[in-house]
């Protein structure tokens, strides 16, 4: 018998919430895939400026003001700053915070959190995602992790009106940020708050500790509100 299906329903805040997650979840892994380069951060500079409402939150509206406040004739020493900052702080064997959830939450949570990898790696694959690793990252890298949300993401504000697609992709949200992003996310956040005076990585920072935890919430919220489907 063919199934009927109730209309999804989305009230006015989650219209928004919908059409800026994605884009949020972008921006949080541009910068934290690579040492920012000056075309990444005049992109990001525009982008911001464009959709206020992606910088909402405390940590958002810090990051816009200080990408706005850099000055034309120092944008290239500030992003060549950035750049610098983002090696000492992710990369090579000096850097100051491990940037894979094995490898992060290992310290925290013992060796059991190291079969986490191969985890997230079945998860993308169970959602058809696949990544061009330009510079051989793990699949847990925290950018992966955000790219992965941003691309479902996307693909939940596409298929908005197609229910049965859209509750999958909602459900995949939610079980990926409660198994595996809201793990380390928050704690990466804070150790990242702590260990730079970048006013760039400090922002990010700050919208990543808000916007990702809010983000479960308003999905879980959306989700119990739908009508379910009916024979």
């Amino acid at each position: 018998m063919a199934l009927l299906f109730k209309p999804l329903v989305y009230t006015q805040e989650q219209v928004q919430w919908l059409e800026t997650r994605g884009m949020v979840y972008q921006l949080l892994m541009d910068f934290l895939s690579r040492p920012p380069r000056m075309s990444l951060i005049a992109q990001w500079r525009r982008k911001v400026e464009q959709h206020p409402k992606a910088a909402v939150s405390q940590g958002g509206r810090r990051l816009k003001a200080y990408l706005e406040s850099i000055p034309e004739e120092d944008f290239r020493s500030v992003c060549h700053q950035e750049a610098k900052e983002y090696e000492r702080l992710f990369t090579g064997r000096e850097a100051v915070i491990p940037s894979c959830e094995s490898l992060f939450r290992s310290r925290l949570e013992g060796s059991s959190a190291l079969a986490c990898s191969a985890e997230v790696r079945k998860l993308y694959r169970e959602n058809a995602v696949v990544f061009n690793k330009l510079n051989g990252e793990r699949d847990d890298h925290m950018a992966l992790e955000l790219e992965f949300m941003a691309v479902l993401a996307e693909g939940m504000l596409a298929k908005a009106n197609l229910q049965q697609s859209c509750l999958a992709l909602a459900d995949a949200q939610i079980h990926f940020l409660e198994s595996h992003l809201l793990k380390w996310a928050q704690p990466f956040a804070k150790e990242l708050r702590q260990a730079t005076n970048s006013p760039l990585f400090t922002g990010l920072a700050e919208m990543m500790d808000e916007f990702v935890a809010n983000d479960l919430q308003q999905l879980r919220a959306w989700r119990e509100s739908q009508p379910p489907a009916m024979e």
